[in-house]
């Protein structure tokens, strides 16, 4: 009978943070400088505090509106959004 591979321990790398969070690795490595993370040389590794932060980070609550609704709830005319009326 073959054991199970150890686990690498409490941290991920790119690869695994990428599967968890459902990006690539690629996206993980083009915004490193703005994600919290621990690097040991070359290796990059994310421990649980890392992710929970990074979660909290992109994470969007809805804005209600003074009705009590959120969201949008119809078109919102151009001028409303900061542009001038033609």
């Amino acid at each position: 009978m073959s054991s199970p591979s150890p686990s690498p321990g409490p941290f991920l790398t790119y690869d695994g943070l990428a599967d968890l969070l459902g990006v690539t690795d690629t996206w993980l490595r083009r915004h490193i400088k703005k994600l919290p993370h621990e690097k040991y040389g070359r290796e990059i590794r994310f421990f649980p505090e890392h992710v929970a932060e990074i979660r909290r980070m992109f994470s969007v609550v809805p804005v209600s509106t003074p009705t009590g609704k959120t969201g949008a709830v119809g078109p919102v005319p151009l001028a409303a959004r900061g542009r001038a009326a033609a």
